[in-house]
């Protein structure tokens, strides 16, 4: 009998390649919200050339990560308020479904991988460390999605978290606001190493709505946004 042929994958082009370069510096803040470059000075960066620099831009803009001003270049998302406020309340439709999910399904492993990521997020709770707690705040809420075991769900929640990257851009975080972050997330794993579907689904929920809050708040002290978000928590 034949072997079946295995297929092989095709090598990620170089618009594939710089996209994923370009964007990993984002969310990892090396490329700052706000900051202006334009696209010959991201070229050296990566050390490509210009085509596939400029389709993978394009394809961020998209995506909501970055700005292309015409004439000028480009500028990182900085996001107004209303547009963080607009992210938070669709993650609010999404990740306290998964977290419930989560809680029914996920494995002993992915438990204690949630708790070390939570042991580590706890030291840096400093707002010095805010760009180091910020992965590790990527990387709790995506083990929820993955333990969650439905790959739509993860594909539906990573690009709303992706593009909440323009909170960490907001100068409104108050100095307690990371241990605020913290203890909610441990309320959710929590919720989730007890196999509580229900407490779960309220736990993120709770995070969400409390860190909207806390955005609205810092908006009000430090005059963050000139307009008025449309939205307020009672």
């Amino acid at each position: 009998m034949a072997k079946p042929q295995v297929l092989q994958r095709a090598a990620p082009s170089l618009h594939e390649i710089a996209y994923a370069s370009i964007k990993e510096r984002i969310l990892a803040l090396d490329l700052k919200p706000g900051e202006f470059l334009n696209e010959a000075a991201l070229c050296e960066r990566l050390g490509m050339g210009r085509m596939p620099v400029h389709q993978a831009v394009h394809r961020l803009m998209a995506e909501g990560l970055l700005e292309i001003i015409p004439r000028k270049g480009i500028v990182i998302g900085r996001g107004s308020l209303d547009e963080v406020l607009d992210l938070l309340e669709a993650r609010g439709a999404v990740e306290p479904n998964i977290a419930a999910l989560a809680a029914e399904r996920a494995g002993n492993a992915e438990v204690r991988a949630m708790k070390r990521l939570l042991g580590e997020s706890a030291k840096l709770v400093d707002q010095r460390q805010r760009g180091r707690f910020m992965a590790f705040d990527r990387a709790f809420h995506n083990a929820v999605a993955e333990a969650a075991d439905n790959r739509i769900l993860v594909d539906a929640q990573r690009p709303l978290h992706e593009r909440s990257i323009l909170i960490w851009g907001l100068r409104i975080w108050q100095a307690d606001g990371l241990a605020l972050t913290q203890r909610e997330h441990e309320a959710v794993l929590d919720a989730i190493a007890a196999r509580d579907a229900r407490g779960a689904r309220a736990a993120m929920q709770g995070h969400l709505e409390a860190l909207r809050k806390r955005i609205i708040e810092g908006s009000d002290v430090h005059e963050a946004s000139a307009v008025p978000p449309r939205r307020r928590i009672a």
